[in-house]
C-alpha cells in the first residue's frame, strides 16, 4: 500500500503539471486541435476514420478510398497510434459518445495530454529500481514525460508523442533480468508491441535497446552469456515480433520502392541541439540565432537536455562516478548510443554537416530498416536514461548530507528542471467547415468524389482535417506516410482543362473545391493560353487567380471569401 500511495502522489504532481504546462488549450477544447496547422491535421483524420471504421465494419481498415479517390490507397505504412485510437472507441462506447466532431477534437486532445500522464509514471516507476529518494524519482519521471522532444511531437504527431509503453517496456524488461520471473517477461514483450503499434519507430528503438543491454552485459562479464541474457533477451523479442507479426507480414510483402523515403540526414539531432534553447523555450529569442541553422523542422530538431541536467551528467563524468554508482555507466553508456543514433547519418554541428559517418549511415542500406528515417526520434531513450542518471547522480551526491541541504538542492533541481522545460508559443487548430461542404453533403445522386485544390503537403493535410469535421465524401486528395501507388491527382493533367475534365469525370470526381487562402506557399500549377507555367505567387493571390480561371472551364455552384465550389458533371 505504501508504494502504491507514493506512485499515486506521483501520479498527482503529473497531472498538476499537465495543468500548468497545457491550460492554454482548455477554452478550446473540443473545438480546436493541439497544435499549429501541420501534421496534426493528419492525425485527427486518422481519429475520426478509425472511429467510424470501427463503428460500421472494421474489415478493410487498412485501404481505404475516402482518400486518393477513386483509386485508393494502402494504409499499411499510415502512422495510425493504435492502442491511443482503440481507447478512443473504448471510452466512446463505455460513455455512450458518438462521432460528433467536437467529441472527436476532445478526445483526440485528451489523449495527446494523458501521454505525459503516462510516459511520466512509466519512468517514475523505472527510476524506483534505481534510487530510494522520492522526490529524485518524481523528477526523473518530469525529465522524460514532459521532455521538450515529446512537448514538439505532441503538438504534431499523436503517434511519435505516444511514449506511454516506452519506460513501461525498459521497466519490465530490467525487472525480468533480475528477478527472472515469466510475468515480467511476458509484460515487457506486451510492452514492446504496445509500444510499435503506437509508433513503428519505437519498435525499432526498443531493437536497438535490447541489443545494447546484451552487448553492454557480455562486455562487461567478458562472456557470451547465452542462459543468463541472451536466451531471454532473444524470446522476448520473438513473443513481441509474434504479437505484431500479422502487420509487420503485411508491410513485408507491401515493401517496395515507393515505400522508403528520404530525411537520415536532414530529420537529424544537431549536437549542439541538446544544449540550445528549442523553438518552445522560454528563451527560444536567444536560441534563435543558433537553431535557426539546424537541418529538418522545429520539432524534430528539438532534442534540448536541459542545463541543469547536462550540468549534472558531466559532473558525473569528470568525477567518474561510474565507478562508484552501481548500474550508472550501464544508463551513460545508453545516452551515448542513442544521442549517436539521434544525430543521423553524418554529424552535424551549428547547422553544418562535419564529414563523420555515424551508425544511421548503416540502416540507410538495410531493407525494411531504411524506413525509420528521422532519427532525431531516437532521443526518446536519452531523455529516459538521463532522467534515471541524474537521479541516481543526485542521491549519491547527496548521501551523508544534512536532510534539510539535500532537501534543498533536490528541490533547486527540481525547479530549474521545470523553469528549463515549461513550454511558451503553444499554437492550435481551429476546425473550421466552409459553407460549400454543406452543399456537397446535400448531394445524395449516388457515389462520387471530390478534389480540393491546390494542392501540397500542409494544403492536403487541412483538406483530411476537414473531411472528418465537414463532409465524409471521398477525396482525391490526400497526405499519407507512405503512398505505395499513384493515383488519380499524381496523373491529373493541369495544363488541358478539357483533358482534365475528362479525367475527373472518368474518376467520379463531381466537385472541385478552390480554397482562396491556402495554409502554405506551395507552387501550383496554373493553366495558361494551353500552356503549363510555374508559379510562386502570393498563395492568395494564386489561389484566387486558379479561382477564377476554374471559373471559365466549370460551372460555378457557390463562392464565398473561403472557397469557390464548381461541377464538373451532372
Amino acid at each position: 500500500m505504501k508504494s502504491f500511495g507514493r506512485t499515486a502522489v506521483a501520479g498527482l504532481i503529473y497531472l498538476l503539471v499537465i495543468v500548468i504546462f497545457f491550460h492554454v488549450y482548455f477554452g478550446s477544447f473540443s473545438t480546436a486541435l493541439i497544435g499549429p496547422p501541420e501534421d496534426n491535421m493528419q492525425e485527427f483524420w486518422n481519429t475520426w476514420y478509425m472511429q467510424t471504421k470501427l463503428d460500421a465494419d472494421p474489415s478493410g481498415l487498412l485501404h481505404t478510398d475516402k482518400i486518393f479517390y477513386p483509386e485508393g490507397a494502402s494504409l499499411v505504412y499510415h502512422s495510425f497510434s493504435y492502442p491511443n485510437l482503440v481507447a478512443i472507441y473504448l471510452v466512446r462506447c463505455v460513455v455512450g459518445l458518438g462521432t460528433y466532431v467536437g467529441t472527436l477534437i476532445f478526445l483526440h486532445n485528451f489523449f495527446l495530454l494523458i501521454s505525459f500522464f503516462f510516459g511520466a509514471l512509466g519512468a517514475y516507476l523505472l527510476t524506483r529500481l534505481y534510487v530510494r529518494s522520492e522526490a529524485l524519482a518524481v523528477l526523473s519521471g518530469f525529465i522524460f514525460g514532459f521532455s521538450p522532444f515529446h512537448l514538439a511531437h505532441t503538438l504534431h504527431h499523436m503517434h511519435v508523442s505516444a511514449i506511454t509503453f516506452v519506460p513501461f517496456f525498459v521497466y519490465f524488461f530490467l525487472r525480468y533480468m533480475r528477478e527472472k520471473k515469466v510475468y515480467l517477461a511476458a509484460a515487457a514483450s506486451v510492452m514492446w508491441a504496445l509500444a510499435a503499434l503506437s509508433c513503428w519507430y519505437y519498435l525499432v528503438y526498443i531493437g536497438y535497446f535490447v541489443l545494447f543491454y546484451y552487448v553492454f552485459h557480455a562486455v562487461k562479464n567478458r562472456s557470451l552469456m547465452p542462459g543468463e541474457t541472451l536466451l531471454p533477451a532473444a524470446l522476448i523479442t520473438f513473443f513481441a515480433l509474434f504479437l505484431l507479426s500479422p502487420l509487420i507480414v503485411t508491410m513485408i510483402l507491401q515493401t517496395g520502392a515507393r515505400s522508403y523515403l528520404e530525411g537520415h540526414d536532414f530529420f537529424v539531432a544537431d549536437l549542439l541541439g541538446f544544449i540550445t534553447f528549442h523553438p518552445y523555450h522560454l528563451l527560444a529569442k536567444i536560441g534563435r540565432p543558433l537553431y535557426s541553422h539546424f537541418q529538418g523542422n522545429h520539432w524534430e530538431m528539438t532534442v534540448y537536455l536541459g542545463l541543469a541536467n547536462v550540468a549534472v551528467l558531466l559532473f558525473a563524468l569528470f568525477k567518474k562516478y561510474c565507478r562508484k554508482i552501481e548500474n550508472l555507466g550501464f544508463f551513460q553508456a545508453g545516452i551515448l548510443l542513442f544521442m549517436l543514433l539521434a544525430l543521423g547519418s553524418w554529424l552535424h554541428v551549428g547547422g553544418y554537416r562535419v564529414w563523420l559517418p555515424l551508425p544511421t549511415l548503416l540502416t540507410e542500406y538495410i531493407p525494411v530498416l531504411k524506413n525509420v528515417r528521422t532519427p532525431s526520434r531516437a532521443v526518446i531513450f536519452v531523455y529516459l536514461f538521463t532522467g534515471v542518471s541524474v537521479a541516481m547522480i543526485a542521491e549519491y551526491f547527496l548521501a551523508g548530507r544534512k536532510k534539510i541541504t539535500a532537501a534543498a538542492a533536490v528541490g533547486i533541481l527540481a525547479i530549474v528542471t521545470f523553469a528549463d522545460f515549461f513550454p511558451t508559443g503553444l499554437d492550435s487548430t481551429p476546425v473550421v467547415c466552409p459553407p460549400a461542404y454543406a452543399l456537397i453533403n446535400e448531394d445524395r445522386a449516388g457515389d462520387f468524389g471530390m478534389i480540393n485544390l491546390p494542392a501540397g503537403y500542409l494544403q492536403d493535410n487541412k483538406y483530411m482535417m476537414q473531411q472528418a469535421a465537414c463532409s465524409p465524401v471521398p477525396m482525391a486528395n490526400g497526405s499519407i506516410g507512405r503512398k505505395l501507388a499513384p493515383s488519380l491527382i499524381d496523373t491529373l493533367d493541369f495544363s488541358d482543362f478539357e483533358a482534365q475534365k475528362a479525367e475527373l469525370k472518368r474518376g467520379g470526381i463531381k466537385y472541385i473545391l478552390i480554397h482562396k487562402k491556402p495554409a502554405d506557399e506551395t507552387v501550383y500549377y496554373v493553366h495558361h493560353d494551353r500552356h503549363t507555367h510555374l508559379h510562386r505567387l502570393h498563395r492568395e493571390t494564386l489561389a484566387r487567380e486558379m479561382a477564377a480561371e476554374y471559373q471559365r472551364h466549370y460551372q460555378l455552384v457557390h463562392e464565398d471569401e473561403m472557397t469557390a465550389l464548381l461541377q464538373v458533371y451532372h
